[in-house]
């Protein structure tokens, strides 16, 4: 049976802070990011602290953000840090 419930706190913080490292490593600005989304900077700002915007705001910064691929919005990332990105290739080139 499907799980309907509301995410917990700590899931938004989670996507707050994944949102706010995914533009620094992009080198975009928050005014960049509001720009190119057609969102006010406020919801940039308000989508990285986890707090309240609309979800329309919150896939227009999606998109910006992930280059417009909007397949896997809702899946969780298959690596957590660099360093398991690193083990992983690792592994994979030793294994040829």
């Amino acid at each position: 049976m499907a799980n309907y419930n509301i995410p917990d706190p700590a899931s938004l913080e989670e996507i707050a802070l994944r949102a706010q490292r995914l533009r620094n490593l992009l080198g975009m600005s928050v005014s960049e990011v509001a720009s190119l989304g057609n969102v006010s900077e406020e919801d940039v700002k308000n989508l990285e602290q986890g707090s309240e915007l609309s979800f329309k705001s919150a896939l227009a910064i999606h998109k910006v953000l992930s280059a417009g691929n909007l397949e896997h919005l809702f899946d969780h990332p298959k690596f957590r840090s660099i360093s398991e990105v690193k083990n992983f290739e690792s592994r994979r080139l030793s294994g040829r």
